[in-house]
């Protein structure tokens, strides 16, 4: 399901690509972790008491500069409208491998990424 956005949406194909062609087993799982607070899914698909939700992170300035959000209670990530693969890349691979709490304490306000100290010309 989508929120604020839809399946033809570029940020949201980039997503689906990285999930399928860029992440690992180990990496999807992390995902799921960082979403979902679990690293596997159900066997049964009756066993689901929610569905997964790709939310739009509303950004002041570059949506580049944010990172996504996970929200494990409603198995959803809040995700801003990154401008390219590699970013969106790098952006999911950072939150999944070095966020270790469940859920924010903080708003969207408080995840901006310092532009200075984070350079994507390598990719």
């Amino acid at each position: 399901r989508y929120q604020g956005c839809s399946a033809h949406d570029r940020h949201i194909q980039f997503f689906w690509q990285i999930m399928r062609e860029r992440f690992d087993e180990m990496e999807r799982a992390k995902f799921l972790k960082f979403v979902w607070g679990r690293a596997r899914l159900p066997v049964r698909a009756a066993d689901f008491q929610t569905h997964f939700t790709i939310n739009v992170l509303p950004t002041d300035g570059s949506p580049d500069s944010y990172m996504p959000i996970g929200h494990t209670c409603f198995f959803s990530v809040d995700l801003p409208r990154y401008t390219n693969l590699a970013i969106m890349h790098k952006r999911l691979l950072y939150a999944i491998t070095h966020c270790e709490a469940i859920d924010a304490d903080y708003g969207p306000e408080n995840i901006q990424v310092a532009a200075e100290e984070d350079s994507d010309d390598d990719e």
